[in-house]
């Protein structure tokens, strides 16, 4: 039924192109003959054979642009590799920094957990605004010190983060702070200016790269898709053999969004010194390093140079 379906609708035209619908109708024909059937709830991403990919190819060529919805979508056309392996996460992941590449500006509700000089701090929930060119981050937190605000422009104020502090840290005067200095550091693992969903791509290719290099994970696992904010997702769990083959990093879960081909949702495991605890929930809660994820994403959020400004009259940076 559904090869009569195609063959329908590609015969709109049929006194045109009855010879190109008959070679297509074959090649489908063809395909389908030799592909065994999938089982119900399977993962279609891992059983696309070569011969297979061309169609699909077609028709995501045909829907394009609905799996990003109108804000765009990173999803490329005709790529034939695995999704089930570190080699086509890695791949997966520079197609998202190629859509960003396109993307001058974005929001989004940022949401961080780390471990920073031993402590596992509160999660910490802000409003972010990132402009690529020139690199630019504004914060605005929404948890914990309610109303503190962070602004780094690339090319402004001599390379220092605008920073003032929420509640009644409020009435103190704005500062100016080194993005690597100790008191922008306070409660981060990484600077500012890493800051996004850029550079977390980036940093997890420069990391799987070696990962491939020096094979010193004990496994690779591309789980069940899974949901978050309300669109769908790859998601992807890596563990390291152990502290000798990566010293940081025990294990990781990562989930990519389908449309986007960006990791919108990460959390990042170390090592235990002492005893491990044999529940497995139990020694990811004691080994918690980061946990960094991105709602409510919106590309086309009409940001424009006031929204990096400190003179903003909706922020509170108090003029210096």
């Amino acid at each position: 039924m559904k090869i009569i379906r195609l063959f329908r609708c590609l015969s709109r035209d049929q006194a045109a192109n009855s010879v190109s619908i008959m070679i297509a109708l074959a090649a489908i024909v063809f395909l389908h003959l030799e592909s065994s059937p999938t089982p119900a709830g399977a993962d279609i991403a891992r059983r696309i054979t070569k011969k297979q990919t061309h169609v699909i190819a077609a028709a995501r060529y045909a829907s394009r642009g609905q799996a990003g919805g109108a804000e765009g979508s990173a999803s490329g056309e005709g790529e034939d590799f695995a999704l089930d392996d570190l080699s086509g996460k890695i791949r997966l992941l520079e197609r998202g920094m190629e859509f960003l590449g396109k993307v001058p500006h974005y929001t989004a509700v940022f949401v961080k957990q780390e471990l920073v000089n031993g402590e596992l701090l509160d999660e910490q929930e802000m409003e972010m605004k990132v402009r690529h060119q020139p690199f630019s981050v504004y914060l605005k937190w929404s948890t914990g010190e309610v109303g503190r605000e962070v602004l780094y422009v690339d090319g402004m104020n001599d390379g220092r983060i605008t920073a003032h502090g929420g509640g009644w840290k409020a009435r103190l005067p704005t500062v100016s702070l080194e993005p690597n200095g100790s008191m922008a550091m306070a409660e981060s693992r990484h600077p500012i200016t890493k800051a996004g969903l850029y550079s977390l791509a980036q940093m997890m290719v420069e990391i799987h790269r070696e990962d491939l290099e020096k094979q010193n994970y004990s496994r690779f696992e591309k789980l069940p898709d899974e949901e978050f904010d309300g669109r769908p997702c790859h998601v992807y769990l890596i563990e390291y053999r152990d502290r000798q083959a990566c010293e940081h990093y025990r294990k990781s879960i990562t989930y990519i969004d389908k449309g986007w081909s960006l990791p919108v949702y990460t959390k990042n495991y170390g090592w235990l010194d002492g005893q491990v605890p044999a529940n497995p929930d139990e020694y990811d809660s004691a080994t918690l390093l980061e946990y960094y994820s991105f709602a409510n994403i919106k590309f086309r959020s009409n940001l424009v140079a006031l929204d990096f400004d400190h003179n903003n009259s909706e922020y509170g940076f108090k003029r210096q």
